[in-house]
């Protein structure tokens, strides 16, 4: 599922780069306004502020732009540890903007380390508040819209929380305390959380609520698959090449909007007479299946099914339909299909239509599968009108492997596990050249 939120799409993109910092680095010890709050006044907010667990140098760097961007009148090192600007903020209106990112690295300790990338959102109220006896009417009547609905609707309902009435309970007060439709989904987004599911997230408006996240390391670095191959991009989110021995690498990193089917089936195309080749996918989370398939059907011969799924058809721990095969028939023309063996490169960054991808080269003659489980979460999220002008999207499926059990929380493993950390990736790609190894011996 592909993040709808820009604010979303910079949030995972801030995990992938702090997953890979040191852990001694500076840290964000409280934010004012508080990240994702969604009752700030924007008359009476008069200064952001930050507080660091270090002392800090004078440096700074406030990440964002355009109308989301917070005014900023004037800023200052308040002591060692705090930094606040004076702002001018508008009424009804979502701001986001970042401590450091990867462009801009300024907000560092005394010591020249930098802070870990942090995202800051929080939402402003509008001017004129709607009647609040009457919004307390219609936060209840959501809220039970939202426990039906999750109940008879939420595929993993049964997996992570226990016990939904004592969650519900302890979140109640503040549901119903909500002064906007907006903070109310903002309420919700904390109430779902123990559900820790990635594909579940709430909309108001143009506005978007987050129930799961995540900080992983993909345990790729960009630069060092250049150390045996001699890249070039196949469109804006894959890389492709070949090493000096004949072995092939094709890097795919989204099955997204900007996945270039086109350019990638060329660059298989131009691959097809290597000896071998590396598919690596760590960097990749997932998006559109049929791409995915599209590309998978090189590799497969015949018709296959690579995994299955079932529906929830109402409340209960049983009310599921039938478990259905999801097959893939690989391509008949022989210049769409790759020949030889492949290695499939794998982390528990990739996820969700990416852990499909994964599935389905695994019905490849030759196919090993290299480096960790991926990160098993998957769920054809539908959504709900909440009758409040929220909307929840949540789960559908349980996406299930070949032998039928459950993939979510678990994902796929690999066929030769890789033991690395962060700090292996310094100068080699342990995960690499173990593919490597195992296909030179092929």
């Amino acid at each position: 599922m592909r993040a709808k939120n820009p604010v979303l799409a910079v949030c995972v993109m801030l995990s992938l780069v702090s997953a890979a910092r040191a852990q001694d680095a500076p840290r964000v010890v409280t934010l004012v306004p508080a990240n994702e709050s969604c009752d700030v006044d924007a008359k009476a907010t008069k200064t952001l502020v930050v507080t660091f667990d270090a002392e800090m140098g004078q440096g700074r760097s406030l990440c964002g732009g355009g109308p989301a961007m917070p005014k900023v009148v004037t800023a200052r090192w308040k002591d060692a540890k705090t930094f606040e600007c004076t702002v001018e903020l508008e009424p009804d209106h979502s701001y986001s903007l970042a401590i450091n990112c990867p462009a801009a690295q300024n907000f560092r300790s005394a010591q020249g380390k930098p802070v870990v990338p942090l995202a800051w959102t929080f939402e402003t109220l509008p001017a004129k508040l709607p009647d609040q006896v009457a919004q307390k009417a219609r936060n209840q009547k959501a809220l039970d819209a939202l426990t039906r609905t999750l109940a008879a609707s939420y595929s993993y309902y049964d997996l992570r929380v226990k016990d939904w009435a004592k969650l519900t309970k302890e979140h109640a007060p503040a549901l119903l305390a909500a002064k906007t439709d907006k903070c109310w989904a903002a309420a919700a987004a904390r109430m779902l959380a123990p559900a820790q599911d990635i594909h579940m997230y709430l909309r108001c408006g143009e506005s978007t609520f987050a129930t799961g996240r995540r900080a992983i390391d993909p345990l790729v670095r960009p630069a060092l698959p250049a150390q045996h191959f001699k890249l070039e991009p196949a469109g804006t989110s894959a890389r492709y090449g070949r090493g000096e021995d004949g072995i092939g690498y094709l890097e795919l990193t989204s099955w997204g909007r900007d996945a270039d089917v086109p350019a990638i089936e060329k660059a298989l195309a131009e691959l097809r007479d290597t000896k071998a080749l590396v598919v690596d996918v760590r960097r990749n989370s997932g998006g559109d299946e049929t791409l995915a398939r599209t590309i998978a059907q090189w590799f497969v011969e015949g018709t296959k099914v690579y995994a299955k799924n079932r529906y929830r058809t109402g409340p209960g721990k049983d009310a599921f339909g039938k478990v259905l095969d999801r097959a893939l028939t690989g391509n008949t023309d022989e210049q769409k299909r790759y020949p030889g063996k492949i290695a499939v490169l794998t982390s528990r960054y990739v996820m969700s239509s990416c852990e499909s991808f994964v599935m389905m080269l695994q019905q490849a003659k030759g196919c090993s599968v290299v480096g960790q489980p991926t990160y098993g979460s998957s769920g054809n999220p539908k959504p709900h009108d909440l009758g409040n002008g929220v909307t929840l999207v949540s789960p559908s499926w349980q996406d299930l492997r070949l032998d039928g059990t459950c993939l979510e929380g678990e994902g796929v493993a690999p066929d030769v596990a890789v033991a690395v950390e962060a700090k292996d990736l310094a100068t080699k790609d342990p995960i690499l050249e173990k593919a490597l190894e195992i296909l030179r011996a092929r």
